[in-house]
């Protein structure tokens, strides 16, 4: 067995770029993305021992399409940080849905 090592370097750039324009604009389309997932979840009902609704996330490959062109519709900058917001809202969603299965979080949106 061979050992392997890394080294990651990181470098400061200092640049007169004024970003938060683009990080308000992304946190907007994140936000944007989770409500959209968010009110197309749909819920049913299981019974065992007790009533429990399970979260079913919306996946299909039309849906994800239709919330690509509802989100690029208001977007200024690239394409693919719309990808990446859909990618990350669907990570948060997946999250909070492990997380209300095993009884930690409740229903209701914050």
């Amino acid at each position: 067995m061979s050992e392997c090592s890394y080294q990651v370097r990181s470098y400061k750039v200092k640049h007169s770029y004024d970003v938060k324009g683009f990080l308000e604009s992304y946190r907007w389309l994140l936000q944007k993305a989770i409500n959209e997932i968010w009110e197309n979840i749909t819920w049913n009902e299981v019974v065992k021992g007790r009533k429990r609704l399970i979260p079913i996330i919306p996946k299909s490959s039309e849906f994800k399409r239709n919330l690509r062109n509802s989100l690029l519709g208001n977007w200024d900058f690239c394409a693919h940080y719309v990808d990446s917001a859909i990618k990350q809202a669907y990570s948060i969603l997946k999250s909070w849905r492990r997380n209300y299965l095993k009884g930690e979080l409740e229903r209701s949106q914050s």
